[in-house]
């Protein structure tokens, strides 16, 4: 006990003997140094998941294979599309793609294409399509369909990010008359774009001014069909996707399939 008492003694001693020498001499000036912070910023390459582009702050499962790109330009997402099983006609006929399904709990939405940038640039950006060949099947008879024309209509863009960075849509309805050409969609000028957007064709109707373009697809009796790939939930029809096939084209009882080339890339 007494060496401790002796230490608390000699401090307490210090700290007056200062105070009064303080008072003699005055107060010294006070005295500085800088130290430095850091950090460093590279260009975002990692995977961004798909989001719903009409709440675009939740995160979705979509059905089917996800397909994209990879760097800090890039495709998150794009759309694969299908236009049912059809009874052949000697009619013209416009049919509807089917919307966009999804395994979590987010209800059908208009087909879209999912945008991220993470350059930090600013330095803009430009999508475009591309129609390889015209519906085709190789191992029939009548191999294409011929005269057919696949349309895109109704997109709009949307973010969870600043709208200062809102990239330009393509306003008129996008026809693909002429097989390997090149349809811009949408355009990010230098300062816009950054983040990460979607453009959706159409919409489920949830966004205020946005028309609703999907219809529920029910069979003969009027009951409503589901799709068991994604938890039996109900197919919706999308009218902003729409391919035409003439009456006089010949067709077989076969799939008919296309390619489509989405293409992200930097404006020039």
């Amino acid at each position: 006990m007494f060496k401790i008492n002796k230490k608390l003694c000699l401090s307490t001693t210090c700290l007056l003997l200062i105070g009064l020498a303080n008072e003699v001499q005055g107060a010294e000036e006070a005295q500085q140094i800088n130290s430095r912070g850091s950090i460093k910023y590279e260009q975002g390459d990692w995977q961004t998941k798909p989001i719903d582009p009409e709440k675009p702050g939740n995160i979705v499962v979509p059905g089917g294979s996800i397909v994209k790109t990879e760097g800090p330009l890039r495709l998150d997402f794009v759309p694969k599309m299908s236009f049912g099983a059809q009874v052949i006609s000697t009619e013209d006929q416009l049919y509807y793609a089917d919307a966009q399904l999804f395994k979590s709990e987010t209800p059908a939405r208009a087909n879209y294409i999912q945008v991220t940038d993470t350059r930090g640039t600013l330095a803009g950006w430009q999508l475009s399509v591309r129609q390889e060949h015209q519906f085709t099947n190789d191992k029939t008879k009548n191999k294409e369909l011929k005269g057919s024309i696949l349309s895109f209509d109704k997109q709009w863009a949307n973010s969870s990010f600043s709208q200062q960075y809102k990239p330009t849509i393509v306003k008129d309805a996008i026809k693909i008359e002429e097989i390997g050409a090149t349809y811009p969609i949408a355009i990010a000028d230098k300062g816009q774009g950054m983040g990460t957007w979607t453009i959706e064709f159409g919409s489920s109707g949830s966004v205020e001014g946005i028309e609703n373009t999907l219809s529920q697809v029910k069979n003969p009796e009027g009951k409503p069909v589901t799709d068991a790939r994604v938890g039996n939930k109900p197919m919706y029809k999308n009218q902003a996707i729409s391919l035409f096939v003439p009456g006089k084209t010949l067709k077989d009882p076969v799939k008919y399939t296309t390619m489509l080339t989405w293409t992200i890339a930097e404006l020039n």
